[in-house]
Parts: structure tokens; C-alpha cells; sequence
């Protein structure tokens, strides 16, 4: 079960150097193509922790297209994880496990963000069996950081967004995730992480693990995850998510997934925004695409972020030596 003390820092080997703490949530302009997120890396064993605020309208291919891009290491690491300032222009303030706030002030003045997230449903612990049937057999694989302490929530996060000259209001249902324990980063594997929202009451997130048949990204075994339908959380008991792409980018997709009451969803989705980011972690490349769901005649919109391993990736696309 998570509380609100999760959000700080958790009891620690102080002589373990990997210890590691994290923040993430992705956010929306659906309406504008849209998409961005914020996250932060902390070793408070070491004293420093990494940011970044990542930001792309349409489809970017290539990472200096992308519309902001503003990710800084070695920045100190705070005192309390839960409401602190980063010198880049972050601040953070957890007011509780269900609500949470986020500001940023670029040091150049081009962009500016000023969000509120409101939990939908109680924060997922994946450690949990109450909550996730597959807790202690659902690892997943190169990621450490989804493994120890780990929390999963879908939230409705509004605000405002404004970038370069444009102003833009926020209003999206989207993701958050904290982790906490040891991790050793090497990017040997890769993981999805999966939102897919169908309007008002019908929602879901699952993980799925990545895999490569040739050089082409095919996604399973099914990890863990949960619909919420009207308020009520259901575990999934599988999930499967198939992809078209260009590049490393998800460009369509079909998501079918079952809950513990043998209720079985499907949605097909067609992305709307997608840009790689690079530099959240040096092991890792995260491939973030806004998605617009479609079931019925359910709309909503959330993402897929595929992450790999740097490693992972080399180990499976590069080519072959010649000489």
C-alpha cells in the first residue's frame, strides 16, 4: 500500500551507492499534438540527482527536434524528496499520496509549466499482492528500478504549458510512477509502459516487456496492470499490445487486455505525437508516443513509452562487424 511518506526519501544502506529514488509523469495537449513529461533521478547517497523536462509537438524523429529538451546532471540532491527547488527550475511538492504538484521556470524564460495531478484511483504498489495478483513474479527484466519499491499512478493532471511565445492549458488524464531501492543501470533489457484511456470511467495501465524478433521490437511477456472502470480498479490478468512504427516510433497500435473478472477490452490507437529522449538516463533511450485511443465509440488519449537499454538496443540493431 502506498502513503504519502513514500514520496520522501525511504530508510537506506547510506553506504550503498546505487541506492536510487525517482519521479516521473508524463502530460498532454491532445488537442495541439502535444506531448511531455518531467522526471528526476536522485542518488542521495551520492548527493546528486539528474532532471529532465522533455517536450515535443507532432511527430520528431530526431532529437533536436524536439521542441524543449532540457535535461542537466550533478545537480545537488535534496533534503526531502517529497517538496524541494532544483536549480534548473524544478520545484516539486508531494501534498499527499493522490496529489501532487509541479513547477518549472526554464533558466533561459522559454518555457514555463505550472501543473496540478489529481489521483483517479489509489496509487498502485507493485510489491502489493492485494493490488497486483503477479507481485513477486512479474520482474521485470534490466530494470531494477520497476522491481524494488515501486508506485503506479493514473491521475487527471491540469495546468498550464507555455513554451517559446504560446500559452497552452493542460487537461489530461496521464501517468505517474516513484521508485526507490537499489539500481544498477546498465541497459541490458527494455520494458513498455502503457497508458490507454477510453473517456470518462474506462481507463487501464500494464507493462509489458520488450523483446526483438530480428531487428524488429515485438512487446511481451505481460508484467502487470490494471482497468479502471467507474472508479474501480480492477487487476489484469494479461495483456498483449502489437505496434506498427517508423524508426523507433510507435505510429499505430492494438491493446487487448483482461481483467480478474474476465472482462476482456480492446483498443486500437493511432499516435498523435512521438520523439525519442535520449537523455533521461545515460543507460536507457525512452521512446514516448502520444496515442489516441479508440474503442467503440470510446476516444481518449495517453501514451506508450518504450524504454530500452542503450545496450539493449546496440546488442540488436547494430550491424554486423565487417571487419
Amino acid at each position: 500500500m502506498i502513503i504519502a511518506d513514500d514520496y520522501k526519501f525511504h530508510a537506506r544502506d547510506p553506504e550503498d551507492r546505487t541506492w536510487t529514488e525517482t519521479l516521473f509523469i508524463i502530460f498532454s495537449v491532445p488537442e495541439c499534438a502535444i506531448s511531455g513529461n518531467i522526471y528526476v533521478l536522485t542518488r542521495p547517497n551520492m548527493g546528486v540527482c539528474h532532471s529532465s523536462i522533455e517536450i515535443h509537438q507532432g511527430m520528431c524523429f530526431h532529437p533536436w527536434q524536439l521542441h524543449h529538451n532540457d535535461s542537466q546532471m550533478h545537480l545537488p540532491c535534496p533534503e526531502d524528496f517529497s517538496n524541494f527547488s532544483l536549480p534548473n527550475g524544478l520545484t516539486f511538492h508531494a501534498r499527499n499520496e493522490r496529489e501532487l504538484e509541479y513547477r518549472y521556470d526554464s533558466l533561459d524564460g522559454v518555457c514555463s509549466l505550472e501543473l496540478s495531478y489529481a489521483a483517479v484511483c489509489d496509487p498502485t504498489d507493485t510489491n502489493d499482492p492485494a493490488q497486483v495478483p503477479q507481485a513477486g513474479a512479474s520482474k521485470v527484466d534490466g530494470y531494477d528500478g520497476w522491481n524494488n519499491g515501486h508506485l503506479e499512478g493514473k491521475g487527471r493532471v491540469t495546468g498550464t504549458l507555455r513554451l517559446r511565445d504560446k500559452t497552452y492549458a493542460v487537461d489530461c488524464i496521464e501517468g505517474v510512477n516513484k521508485s526507490w531501492g537499489p539500481r544498477n543501470d546498465w541497459g541490458n533489457k527494455g520494458a513498455s509502459w502503457v497508458h490507454v484511456e477510453l473517456g470518462e470511467g474506462l481507463g487501464a495501465f500494464f507493462v509489458v516487456g520488450i523483446e526483438f524478433a530480428g531487428r524488429e521490437v515485438t512487446y511481451g511477456p505481460f508484467k502487470y496492470g490494471y482497468v479502471l472502470v467507474n472508479g474501480e480498479r480492477r487487476p489484469l490478468v494479461s495483456a498483449e499490445l502489437t505496434a506498427k512504427r517508423s524508426d523507433m516510433l510507435v505510429t499505430s497500435a492494438l491493446a487487448r487486455f483482461e481483467d480478474d473478472q474476465g472482462q476482456v477490452y480492446e483498443a486500437r490507437g493511432t499516435t498523435v505525437a512521438a520523439g525519442p529522449w535520449y537523455n533521461f538516463n545515460p543507460s536507457s533511450a525512452g521512446y514516448q508516443c502520444l496515442m489516441r485511443w479508440e474503442s467503440g465509440d470510446r476516444v481518449g488519449h495517453a501514451h506508450i513509452a518504450d524504454f530500452f537499454g542503450q545496450y539493449y538496443l546496440s546488442l540488436n540493431m547494430a550491424d554486423e562487424l565487417y571487419a
